[in-house]
């Protein structure tokens, strides 16, 4: 007997006709003399429909409030899956985030799991119950509210109990086979992986995958739980998340991500002091801008531009957060530039070949892209380039670095 965490995304139940298929998945983990305990996600679209049911009242809705109106959709999965198993003979409970033990920090909308109280879930698994858990929500305990996780958040449900649980696997199902060389949706030549590394699925998360949410793979990693992103429409083996990847030799380059609305800003002329930078961007952590890429242009010894790149829906926020703080910062101006992308290859193999950023950089120059930032770490280089020329950059990189399908591994 194994024990498995199995999460089933909006699109796998979307749709009566699918929490039906999902309980018969579950059931064939269960026939099979698996303890099984279910995460779900919100049916379908219904996240977004709650969303704009709240714009609708309010432009400038209460966080707290929306963490309540939000949990409100796994509550309705986790109840139907639970009818589904019982309507086939299946002992099931369900739970809420917060009655299956799952503690978060004071936070609301984004979030962290503090500690589970895994004992409830235990109890009913030893019972012979599957049990079927909200994803994307928890409890603060201090106040006894609701919190969420954050869109995606389902995933680190999913992992994290997982850990806390001692899971022998936990399988994420979504409505794609795997993890691809890139998005299948934009590159039709994309390639299914058989398995990524925590680190090479962590930065690919990160910069825009939308396959596992960046919190999952930290716990999974963290953790070492081997995790399967596998599709529910069909009985296709998925990918392998795990430590340890059997490396195809030739490709230094394990896939790309990317990322649109992308905007740089540049503070002109910040005094060149030794604290400007941590001065800057703590200002900005403080009120909440997530910043990415960063440039510092030394214009002589008084005086330094400071380039960022941020999600564009941030520019405002930023904008008025660095006027309210402009006299204490002391820079001249504040310039943007709006219609960027993020383009991005992550692979483990780049550690010991060098000269991969330089192929990337002339890929692009070959193709007459111009690239406006760049960050680089051991597994990646991430270049910011205009909206327009994001698909091409995808399609170009995805050829040169022979991620195609079409390509044979040669093994050595």
């Amino acid at each position: 007997m194994g024990r498995i965490v199995q999460k089933f995304g909006g699109t796998s139940v979307g749709s009566v006709e699918r929490i039906q298929n999902v309980a018969k998945r579950i059931i064939h983990e269960v026939d099979a003399g698996n303890e099984v305990v279910v995460v779900v996600s919100a049916m379908g679209k219904t996240t977004d429909e709650l969303v704009k049911l709240a714009t609708e009242i309010s432009g400038n809705p209460s966080k707290r409030e929306m963490d309540m109106l939000l949990t409100t959709g796994e509550q309705i999965t986790i109840a139907l899956l639970t009818m589904a198993l019982h309507q086939e003979g299946y002992k099931a409970q369900s739970l809420t985030g917060w009655q299956a033990g799952i503690q978060t920090e004071d936070a609301f909308s984004n979030a962290r799991i503090l500690d589970i109280d895994s004992k409830r879930i235990s109890d009913l698994l030893k019972d012979g119950h599957i049990v079927v858990v909200a994803g994307f929500q928890g409890l603060i305990p201090e106040t006894k509210d609701i919190a969420t996780l954050g869109r995606g958040g389902s995933d680190t449900t999913a992992v994290a109990l997982a850990a806390a649980l001692k899971a022998d696997r936990c399988d994420i199902y979504t409505d794609v086979t795997g993890v691809y060389t890139t998005d299948p949706r934009v590159v039709n030549s994309a390639r299914k992986l058989p398995s990524i590394s925590y680190d090479e699925m962590l930065e690919m998360a990160n910069l825009g995958a939308g396959v596992l949410h960046p919190r999952a793979v930290e716990f999974a990693k963290n953790y070492n739980i081997t995790l399967e992103v596998r599709s529910s429409m069909s009985e296709e083996r998925g990918t392998l998340v795990e430590e340890e990847v059997s490396m195809e030799q030739n490709l230094m380059v394990r896939g790309l991500a990317f990322e649109g609305n992308i905007t740089k800003i540049t503070v002109s002329s910040v005094p060149n002091e030794i604290h400007a930078l941590a001065e800057l961007f703590t200002i900005l952590a403080s009120n909440g801008i997530n910043v990415d890429i960063i440039i510092q242009n030394v214009l002589n010894e008084e005086k330094t531009n400071i380039s960022f790149s941020i999600e564009s829906n941030s520019l405002s926020a930023t904008q008025e957060v660095l006027a309210a703080h402009q006299a204490q910062l002391g820079f001249e101006s504040i310039s943007y530039e709006q219609g960027l992308a993020k383009v991005s290859i992550v692979g483990s193999g780049m550690i010991s070949n060098p000269g991969v950023a330089a192929k990337m950089f002339k890929a692009l120059s070959d193709q007459e892209i111009m690239i406006k930032m760049v960050s680089t770490s051991e597994i990646k280089v991430s270049t910011v380039v205009k909206q327009e020329d994001m698909i091409k950059s995808i399609e170009t990189l995805h050829d040169v670095f022979e991620l195609d399908a079409r390509v044979p591994v040669q093994n050595t």
